[in-house]
């Protein structure tokens, strides 16, 4: 049919070459407008110019494409290509006329990521006079292209701060240090609270007063935001500087119960999504330390998987047998499992329905979702008895002589030693009787080892049989033929 196509369209064009052609005069362009999605390009970024015509049903004009430094941009077809850091023109013109359009293309190593917080370690600092802390902090995003910041204290006479974030306590009182995004309009500030060095003593000389609360997560300071999936619980330590103090006692508090619980021992427990602050504050002075929880719903990995068919599957080709897994613990939330099944005569889908195309032993796996834990369940199928269709039969049948089956076209050595089997059971489940199969030409000769076994006989021809072209059979066929016994003579 494409050759037959191929040919009417030739035929066509000869025939319109005899014909003369005369145009009318042509719409011209008045306008031309260039537009493309960004101005600002990456090394090595390619976009495609929009182009816009005035009036849209103009004809008969063609669009040139200019570059004032094709080092930098260079301009095809509709299309711009960033080569260098640079800028250059792009200018668009239709040809033999003044119309055109200019735009301005600028070529960056990589696009300004901007700062969208500065997410403080700790918003209050507690000092005693001449002593120094550092201000620590994150950036976020963590791919901000600009993560530097600056420093500037707000009362100077109280504390100091360095462009590394050193703050100096210079006497008693509070005093308060702008943190500034270089990259975006952020600004953050931290609060410092000088104390007199005579409050290192609470009620007396032999009185030790807390200096500083840090929270700890077992043996690491936290500094980040911690996550804590609902309903369970994590265990935090508060530890006091320093830990001579006398008064050791320490008042754990949430901002928000509704979010997050905390015991008097530091426990903290997720109640819903969302995040909230817990507090370590001392009771002999009030000094404290705090730190951002954020509870996530509750997931629950299993610890084993078994599947299993129902009770009364058959395991026969051409049934589908839904594969059901069973959890442990019951409290299992992460429930949804990766099905497999081998070797391909089946196929499983997502939701562990194998279908059995042919007969033969079958291996289905389930993997948990995070590949941790896997079961597995062997099987073996049978043929269907309408798997295969009786195509003919015959009876008296010599004990060594070959059976031949021929076919329209030339068969696939290969393929007829896959897929032709010879057995005595009528449905092809029985033991497989030795045979030798032969391809000659479209003739598939099919021979006994010794000679055939008295009684019936069956040779199956599967689907996937096929021709030196590829093309499949289709279809599972069987022939049928019975054997008479004493016929050892070549007569």
């Amino acid at each position: 049919m494409k050759f037959i196509k191929l040919i009417s369209i030739m035929l066509m064009c000869s025939l319109l070459s005899g014909y003369s052609a005369y145009a009318e005069d042509s719409i011209a362009v008045t306008s031309i407008q260039m537009s493309v999605s960004d101005t600002s390009m990456l090394v090595g970024e390619t976009q495609k110019l929009k182009l816009y015509i005035t009036p849209n049903n103009a004809e008969n004009y063609e669009i040139t494409y200019e570059s004032s430094n094709s080092e930098i941009v260079t301009a095809a077809i509709g299309t711009i290509i960033a080569k260098k850091v640079g800028t250059a023109d792009i200018t668009v013109k239709v040809k033999n006329t003044d119309i055109s359009d200019t735009i301005k293309i600028t070529v960056i190593k990589s696009k300004e990521i901007a700062v969208t917080d500065i997410d403080l370690y700790r918003d209050n600092i507690y000092l005693d006079r001449y002593e120094e802390a550092t201000i620590k902090y994150d950036i976020l995003p963590e791919n901000a292209s600009n993560k530097e910041v600056s420093f500037e204290g707000l009362n100077t006479s109280v504390a100091t701060v360095n462009k590394d974030g050193v703050v100096y306590a210079r006497k008693y009182g509070t005093a308060r240090i702008k943190v500034s995004a270089d990259n975006g309009n952020v600004i953050r500030y931290v609060t410092v609270n000088v104390s007199d060095n005579e409050d290192d003593y609470s009620d007396g000389e032999n009185d030790i007063a807390v200096k500083r609360v840090t929270i700890y997560d077992g043996e690491l300071e936290v500094k980040r935001t911690v996550e804590i999936m609902q309903s369970q619980t994590k265990q935090f330590i508060a530890q006091n500087y320093p830990d001579t103090a006398t008064d050791k006692r320490i008042r754990w508090k949430t901002s928000d119960e509704d979010i997050a619980e905390v015991d008097e021992n530091g426990v903290v427990k997720g109640i819903k999504e969302g995040e909230a602050k817990i507090y370590a504050v001392s009771r002999d002075n009030g000094r404290q330390d705090y730190i951002t929880v954020k509870i996530i719903p509750y997931v629950r990995y299993p610890d084993s998987i078994s599947i299993s068919p129902p009770e009364d599957a058959v395991f026969e080709t051409g049934n589908t047998v839904k594969f059901n897994a069973t959890f442990a613990p019951a409290d299992t939330t992460e429930r949804s499992v990766k099905w497999s099944v081998y070797p391909s005569g089946a196929v499983v889908d997502a939701n562990g329905n194998v279908t059995i195309n042919e007969s033969g032993k079958y291996t289905v796996k389930a993997y948990s979702s995070n590949y941790k834990q896997f079961a597995v369940y062997e099987f073996e199928s049978k043929y269907n008895p309408t798997h295969f269709t009786l195509y003919s039969q015959n009876t008296g049948v010599k004990q060594y002589k070959p059976i031949i089956i021929e076919f329209d076209t030339e068969i696939n050595s290969y393929q007829a030693q896959n897929n032709v089997f010879v057995s005595r059971n009528e449905n092809g489940n029985g033991d497989i009787v030795s045979a030798k199969v032969e391809v000659f030409g479209n003739r598939l000769v099919i021979s006994p080892q010794t000679i055939w076994n008295e009684g019936d006989n069956f040779i199956f021809v599967k689907s996937n049989l096929s021709d030196i072209s590829g093309n499949k059979l289709g279809k599972n066929i069987k022939y049928k033929f019975n054997v008479r016994g004493n016929s050892f003579e070549k007569n």
